[in-house]
């Protein structure tokens, strides 16, 4: 496990440990540990390779212990899930609060998406699992609605940020398609830059730029064409970068500094 896992595993055990009494932290516990097997096994050999005998096996508890916690090895995945979720959300709405104005704030979360795809790269691809046709639908009826809630949290911090933006006047009222349309359109540029990341493409060879530096220019270019203001000719966009990650995002830089 390399160090960026501890990390978001620790953050995550914590804010959880002070709402539970001693059962349910134990629960808690081997729920983590369940999920930390699963998901060294899918890191090191792939989503075809794991089991939950494998699992049991790995962190020394029957099978059944493992069942009780978990109904398929797609509910494992998408518990999974739901942990990588959990942790993207207390990065984006620490950017949605910051005190910036509306563009400024969906600027800071689009930055916390590129941030979190360089803190746990295999955490996003282990997220595309539940993405695809027949693994979702295996997943128990609790789990997916756990799975939709955070979506939801996750969609609901960007859109609210648009409204927000459309109410003070900042988005022209006669702007086509929004909120939707931005929404869908900074998703496409933001899910298609990770999985460009992530891929074994030699981008510097082929004479391009970076999936995740262009994220930053495009997505300021999407905004722009809704002609939500302050326009990027009207401001610094790379001066607002490196604020944010002094700001906002001191602690997951220096954790990407200091792994590479």
């Amino acid at each position: 496990m390399n160090v960026l896992t501890r990390f978001d595993v620790a953050s995550y055990f914590t804010r959880h440990m002070n709402t539970l009494n001693r059962k349910q932290r134990e629960r808690f516990e081997r729920e983590q540990r369940i999920l930390d097997a699963a998901r060294d096994i899918i890191n090191n050999e792939g989503w075809e390779h794991l089991t939950m005998e494998r699992v049991a096996t790995a962190i020394e508890y029957s099978k059944g212990t493992v069942y009780n916690h978990f109904s398929s090895k797609e509910d494992v995945v998408g518990a999974l899930s739901c942990r990588c979720m959990s942790r993207m959300i207390e990065m984006f709405e620490r950017a949605a609060n910051w005190q910036g104005n509306h563009r400024e704030r969906m600027a800071a979360v689009g930055l916390a998406h590129a941030l979190y795809s360089l803190l746990f790269p295999q955490e996003v691809q282990n997220m595309q699992t539940i993405k695809a046709p027949g693994i979702r639908q295996k997943i128990s009826a609790e789990k997916q609605n756990e799975i939709l809630q955070l979506e939801q949290r996750i969609t609901g911090i960007v859109l609210d940020i648009i409204r927000d933006a459309m109410r003070d006047g900042d988005i022209p009222p006669n702007t086509q398609h929004v909120p939707d349309g931005i929404f869908l359109g900074l998703w496409s540029i933001g899910y298609g830059s990770q999985l460009l990341h992530l891929s074994d493409i030699p981008f510097s060879r082929l004479g391009l730029s970076a999936p995740l530096d262009m994220l930053w220019i495009n997505s300021h270019k999407l905004l722009d064409s809704y002609n939500w203001r302050p326009l990027s000719s009207e401001m610094d966009i790379y001066a607002l970068r490196d604020t944010l990650q002094i700001t906002l995002f001191a602690d997951e830089i220096n954790q990407i500094n200091n792994n590479t």
